[in-house]
């Protein structure tokens, strides 16, 4: 490498843990030359719960990807995952000096404070204050009021809160792992900026995210993040189902998923048939294939009928009016993206990178979705500060408040 700047990201999944490395050249060109993706150990539903175990898959998955690059990598972004995150929306408001009735930094800041005070129990680690809207003397729909002259500031934020111990053993987990955390992000939010159009985000346009332990949602409008949630049914409720039904392994339902899993029996014909293991000793079975889209399909339209239901009660379903974007390993499931469409009533798409590099192939799949975006975080925090220095040597300092990468985001 010349004088080239690295930067990685890190998301561990219920099923996957993956790395990305990119390098920034000097003409600000970014290339990903590093790929890790490995089984997640130690993790459930999206939570650490044995750390050894989960540092060991980190450590796996980092390295793989710094093989790759050739490279050593002591930092990475990191997504902040699981049934543990909760969120909700709040507000504050602060009066203007009259002397100074122009805002400044420093009164965005005391709007936001204001906003959060008192409204995160002890037990609650604050993850990010995402600003949704801005109010001056009335005046509402201000995403950025800095600079404005006025008298009252309100400030609505989206604030996402994780459990202090689930945090916290992330970070331990990282710490084993000899990895410096630079900074925590909410999955959901590093996924829908890496796979949604500004037309999605400013229109109205709801972002699921089905992965093996949870299916994490978030409904963006007026290009902020301004509902999300955690519903705990993801891959692995599929892959129990197969295991009950079909009277065979968690290993070889599991199998059976990703090899014939479909979500819609119009497209299978009930003569095509598959062999199946049972127990140990027992031989084969020969099923119809549409009996597991029988077991799966339920479940999936379960999934999102209460998705649906949830929004309704929140009064945000009305708002996507750019439709479903869904993302994560269970997208791939064929017919999915239409059966969302016929529960949810809009039209549905799959959502994954597009990267144009060379390693686009093996990168533009759903599962890495959450880390292409945190990618996109740090890409965005390195072009913010005047540091030439590789990730290789650089400090606890390089990294700026996130506030400003999601002012950029919104």
């Amino acid at each position: 490498m010349k004088s080239e700047i690295l930067v990685a990201g890190l998301d561990i999944g219920t099923n996957n843990t993956n790395t990305l490395i990119a390098e920034i050249s000097e003409d600000n060109l970014v290339e990903i030359v590093g790929v890790g993706s490995v089984p997640s150990k130690g993790v459930k539903r999206g939570v650490i719960v044995d750390l050894d175990k989960a540092a060991e898959a980190v450590k796996e998955s980092v390295s793989n990807a710094e093989r790759m690059a050739g490279v050593h990598m002591s930092s990475a972004v990191v997504a902040v995952n699981g049934s543990h995150i909760s969120s909700f929306n709040s507000q504050g408001v602060i009066a203007i000096s009259k002397e100074h009735p122009e805002i400044g930094e420093e009164d965005i800041e005391k709007v936001i404070e204001a906003a959060k005070a008192g409204v995160i129990a002890p037990e609650r680690e604050l993850i990010h204050v995402l600003p949704k809207e801005f109010i001056l003397d009335g005046q509402r729909g201000i995403l950025d009021p800095l600079g404005m002259a006025g008298s009252r500031l309100e400030g609505k934020v989206h604030i996402v809160t994780g459990s202090v111990t689930a945090v916290q053993n992330l970070l331990k987990c990282m710490e084993m792992a000899n990895i410096e955390v630079d900074e925590l992000i909410f999955g959901n939010l590093a996924c829908g900026n890496a796979l949604l159009s500004k037309t999605e985000k400013e229109l109205g346009v709801l972002l699921i995210d089905m992965g093996a332990g949870s299916s994490d949602i978030s409904v963006f409008i007026n290009d902020n993040i301004t509902y999300s949630s955690i519903l705990p049914l993801g891959g692995i409720q599929i892959t129990n189902d197969l295991a009950i039904g079909l009277k065979s392994s968690i290993e070889e339902s599991e199998k059976l998923k990703l090899k014939y899993g479909n979500v819609m029996g119009n497209y299978i014909s009930p003569e095509d048939v598959i062999e199946i293991s049972k127990a140990k000793g027992q031989e084969k079975e020969r099923i119809s294939k549409k009996y597991l889209v029988d077991i799966i399909e339920p479940r999936v339209q379960e999934i999102f009928s209460l998705i649906k239901e949830e929004l309704e009660r929140a009064n945000y379903y009305h708002f996507i009016t750019q439709g479903v974007v869904l993302t994560g390993g269970c997208a791939l499931l064929p017919g999915i993206t239409e059966l969302a469409g016929k529960v949810f009533d809009t039209n549905t798409r799959l959502g994954k990178p597009e990267y144009k590099g060379e390693l686009g192939d093996l990168i533009n799949e759903p599962r890495f979705s959450t880390v292409m975006g945190l990618l996109d975080f740090a890409i965005e925090q390195e072009a913010m500060t005047d540091s030439g220095r590789s990730n290789r040597k650089k400090s606890n300092a390089f990294f700026t408040k996130v506030t400003n990468w999601l002012r950029d985001f919104f």
